[in-house]
């Protein structure tokens, strides 16, 4: 029963017919032996963060450059009814909804680990973030190769309550210590991991320019083109909305910008009211949009912030610099070594500095655009999703039969 109740999901394109062909093909692939297991985050479908977006973009690029077989498990299948997608390499087992309903993230995702274990058996696993990585250790008893890849060091968030922090330090402990292959996403924790485990690899995030399109919200606020902010991520105290909203307040309503704020996933009901409460009448609060509603937001807005003291490589940072957006960021290590440009960066948790860059964005636009288009330029020629994928695959390919390492 406990199998029975994981959901399997095959990727499907929009029509009957063209499913049932890939229902047949996968039946008949069922046989094959899964290249990659990947187990981290909520799963494929789902927009909540960074590590999801990630891992739909990494299997994409593998099941189309390299021809594996890869199984992606989640947590949480809640987003995954809409999909419509093409392809038959890529398959999705998300774990039983009463293993995160009474247990949670952890819960579920042992659910999946034990699942992989028994039924998928796959070639290599890929750990993504600390929370996965606790699980090293059993894949590794099992003689299964297991790549771990640090997204931020995730138990330094403030969110966490005792036995979460305990377990996520755990899990980036195992994920230096016994992985077979340990990589990151930041210089920084490279460097400090670097020491305790010298081959460790640094593979960056890729960047995808945000779609245009129309947009109902910015009908629906009244939002012109290049003449308003946008901060866009959860609403967790470690990305500093709170220090950006007195930042903005701070500033006459003349002389700034209003600013939209794309977020919802927060831990604590109350840290959401405070928010809310502070905010100054020109500033709107969307919740948890789609990608697709939040890639005009993008195109439009006079500037992207982020002022987060914790981050590993933020993709949406990737995503406006791909796009052409100016940037405001904090100046923590991991946001340095993305941006390498010291006019799109003002010192961390410093509301006056990160007013002064506000107030600079609103009243020089020609400085914004320039600005926008040097970070541009630098996201195009560094970072791609399919050279990530290629680092990934360089040490997947050792694990894998020989046909795929001539390949």
């Amino acid at each position: 029963m406990f199998v029975k109740s994981f959901k399997h999901r095959l990727k499907r394109s929009g029509d009957s017919s063209a499913r049932s062909r890939t229902t047949k093909r996968h039946r008949a692939s069922n046989k094959q032996r899964v290249d990659l297991a990947i187990i981290g985050g909520r799963g494929y479908h789902s927009s909540y963060g960074g590590v999801e977006n990630a891992i739909r973009r990494i299997s994409d690029s593998m099941v189309a450059e390299y021809a594996l077989n890869i199984c992606v498990y989640g947590t949480d299948s809640s987003e995954a009814s809409g999909a419509q997608i093409s392809g038959e390499r890529l398959k999705f087992i998300y774990a039983p909804r009463f293993s995160y309903r009474f247990f949670g993230q952890h819960g579920a995702t042992l659910a999946c680990v034990i699942h992989a274990l028994l039924i998928t058996r796959p070639r290599v696993v890929l750990l993504f973030a600390s929370g996965p990585s606790v699980f090293v250790p059993l894949f590794r008893l099992m003689g299964k190769p297991v790549i771990t890849s640090l997204r931020a060091i995730d138990s330094a968030r403030d969110k966490w309550g005792w036995i979460s922090r305990k377990i996520l330090q755990a899990g980036e402990y195992f994920a230096w210590k016994y992985s077979t292959s340990f990589t990151a996403n930041s210089l920084e924790m490279i460097n400090v991991f670097g020491d305790k485990r010298p081959d460790a690899l640094f593979i960056p995030n890729g960047s995808v320019e945000a779609q245009d399109g129309e947009s109902e919200i910015m009908r629906k606020f009244g939002l012109r083109n290049d003449a308003y902010f946008l901060f866009a991520a959860r609403l967790d105290p470690v990305k500093r909305l709170h220090l950006l909203l007195q930042a903005h307040a701070s500033i006459a309503q003349e002389d700034r910008l209003p600013l939209v704020v794309a977020g919802g996933h927060s831990k604590s009901e109350k840290y959401q009211q405070e928010l809310q409460q502070s905010a100054a009448s020109d500033v709107f609060f969307l919740g948890h949009i789609s990608a697709q509603e939040l890639d005009p937001l993008m195109r439009n807005c006079r500037a992207f912030l982020l002022p987060s003291v914790l981050e590993g490589m933020s993709n949406s940072l990737l995503s406006a610099m791909a796009t052409g957006c100016a940037v405001l960021a904090s100046d923590i290590a991991p946001n340095k070594d993305v941006l390498l440009n010291e006019q799109a960066m003002f010192s961390a948790d410093d509301v006056s500095a990160m007013r002064d860059g506000l107030l600079r964005l609103a009243q020089q636009p020609e400085f914004a655009r320039q600005l926008g288009a040097e970070l541009q330029k630098h996201a195009q020629q560094t970072y791609s999703w399919q050279r990530t994928a290629g680092l990934f695959y360089s040490l997947i390919v050792k694990h894998l039969p020989k046909e795929h390492q001539n390949d």
